[in-house]
């Protein structure tokens, strides 16, 4: 047990820069989080290091890992900063500040459904929102989001996780796509036909890997490590394209190929336990939830 001479020698501000490394796994990102330099970020971690008697890091092949010691300070030292939040959310904002909330979304949702819903919020609200929407998966165990969303079911310690809301994908093309190349009637001819898709290597989930659904492979002409380039090149008269029905289904330059054929998958939204338990990440959950529930035959409509 530490006693007291310990936790007075101690400097409650280096456990900040040990939190940064250990998330961000370099002392040059967690410099650029912090607004410092790395040389400082080290000397507060041998600071750190000195005071508790243990290594608390090892360069390895990803950067700064955890030791063993550094893993059971890490599980500490996230405690003590959900308790400084709390804490200083309970005596409010100085100068009535807005609190900020960072949702981190997959680029699909994000950009071609949920940026416009939470842009007319916002407006009228009294939340700062940091929209973060990439073509890869953000996490709240790292910090990057105080809420996600994920085509996987997010797993860690002190996670809120639920099923946000099921889609559907569909084949879509061009009608002058369609006019020049023929009719599509049955399953055989998807074969015969130039592909849109991701690019494989650049996946950031096994979830987008539908097109293994239809063929073990198809003629991809067009590759895209994001959903609207893929959108586009579709519309563009490239060739046939997977693409989530609340995209595709609106767009007067697509058709739907083959109703029957439809991929069903998954959004998941999560955000850590205690960070549910601020007003400004409780309202703004609870907003995406109410969206993806009023717009269910929007996400994910029933084959005609």
């Amino acid at each position: 047990m530490a006693d007291e001479a310990q936790l007075l020698a101690t400097n409650w501000n280096d456990l900040k820069y040990f939190l940064a490394v250990a998330r961000q796994g370099r002392l040059t990102r967690a410099a650029r989080l912090l607004e410092t330099s790395h040389v400082t970020v080290g000397n507060r971690l041998r600071a750190l290091e000195g005071v508790v008697g243990a290594r608390l890091f090892v360069r390895g092949g990803r950067g700064f890992e955890l030791t063993r010691a550094g893993d059971r300070l890490f599980r500490h030292a996230e405690g003590l900063e959900r308790n400084l939040r709390l804490g200083l959310e309970t005596l409010g904002r100085p100068g009535g500040a807005r609190p900020r909330v960072r949702i981190g979304v997959t680029e699909g949702l994000g950009d071609h459904y949920l940026s416009s819903r939470i842009a007319a919020w916002v407006h009228a609200g009294e939340i700062e929102i940091d929209f973060i929407s990439l073509p890869k998966s953000t996490t709240v165990t790292s910090r990057e989001a105080d809420i996600s969303i994920t085509l996987e079911q997010p797993t860690g310690e002190f996670l809120i996780r639920r099923l946000l809301t099921d889609y559907t994908l569909g084949i879509y093309a061009s009608p002058t796509y369609l006019a020049r190349r023929g009719p599509i009637v049955h399953r055989g001819q998807l074969n015969e036909h130039p592909w849109i898709g991701y690019i494989e290597s650049l996946m950031f989930t096994d979830e987008l890997k539908y097109h293994y659904e239809l063929a073990p492979s198809l003629d991809f002409v067009f590759q895209s490590t994001t959903i609207g380039a893929q959108h586009e090149a579709a519309a563009a008269g490239v060739g046939l394209s997977i693409l989530p029905d609340y995209i595709a289904a609106r767009d007067s330059r697509l058709v739907r190929v083959l109703d029957d054929i439809q991929f069903v998958r998954h959004y998941w939204v999560s955000t850590n336990r205690d960070l549910h338990r601020f007003e400004a990440v409780n309202r703004t959950w609870h907003f995406i939830l109410d969206c993806c529930r009023r717009d269910s035959a929007l996400l994910r409509p029933t084959p005609t």
